[in-house]
């Protein structure tokens, strides 16, 4: 668990669009416009506008293995295609919280001991 710094600024992360979803491996990637991306190596959920949540947690060496648990949550995170990042919140011991502007929530957690939980990648 790496925590992110307190003066990290994530203003570029508001009014970016999600406009792909992929699944490798052992990571989920996130990808926006103007070369803004999430790759995801850790425990991540979803809420909906009506509440509901989805929890995606896997541990490193064993994604395939949950594909039940991965392809119902994988539909609910398709809901978040070709939707706009409202705000975007970053704690301290690491947790990355984006809600897009139809009210949804997507956390992601670093929860990894061993490895990076997520990097975001801004441009070059």
């Amino acid at each position: 668990m790496y925590g992110l710094p307190k003066d990290l600024s994530l203003e570029f992360l508001p009014g970016q669009t999600l406009t792909q979803i992929g699944i490798g491996m052992h990571d989920i990637g996130l990808y926006f416009h103007e070369g803004v991306s999430i790759m995801v190596t850790s425990r991540i959920s979803c809420v909906g506008s009506d509440g509901t949540e989805r929890e995606y947690d896997h541990e490193y060496d064993d994604f395939f293995r949950a594909v039940p648990n991965l392809t119902a949550f994988l539909n609910h995170l398709l809901v978040f295609l070709n939707q706009t990042i409202a705000k975007a919140e970053g704690s301290e011991d690491g947790t990355l919280r984006l809600t897009f502007d139809t009210g949804e929530t997507l956390t992601i957690y670093d929860d990894s001991a061993e490895y990076e939980s997520y990097t975001i990648r801004h441009g070059e």
